[in-house]
């Protein structure tokens, strides 16, 4: 099988538009086909991204990890995961002890 070249700039130039038009499904699978295989998921960059479609697919659980990451990759260049950490508030034990029903 012949492996393409992948243009990361153009990928993200898609992702940025389905995200404007509100296609979040679409920019979050580019995002993380973008992030297999990159460690640092691109000193974080790559997390928020994938974390803010998560957000507005209201998946908060999803976006609350994928901020945490991009955090803990590049804490200096990442406020904003920060306090989206802070502002999505952080799952309780109870919380999720209480879904055995």
């Amino acid at each position: 099988m012949k492996m393409l070249a992948v243009d990361f700039n153009a990928l993200e130039v898609v992702a940025v538009k389905a995200n404007r038009e509100q296609r979040y499904k679409d920019a979050l699978r580019i995002y993380l086909f973008m992030s297999d295989g990159d460690p640092t998921l691109d000193g974080g960059y790559l997390a928020e991204r994938i974390a803010k479609c998560y957000e507005a697919l209201n998946d908060v659980p999803a976006a609350r990890y994928w901020y945490g990451r991009a955090f803990q990759e590049n804490p200096e260049a990442r406020p904003e995961s920060i306090a989206a950490v802070r502002r999505l508030g952080i799952e309780s034990y109870e919380d999720l002890l209480a879904l055995a029903g």
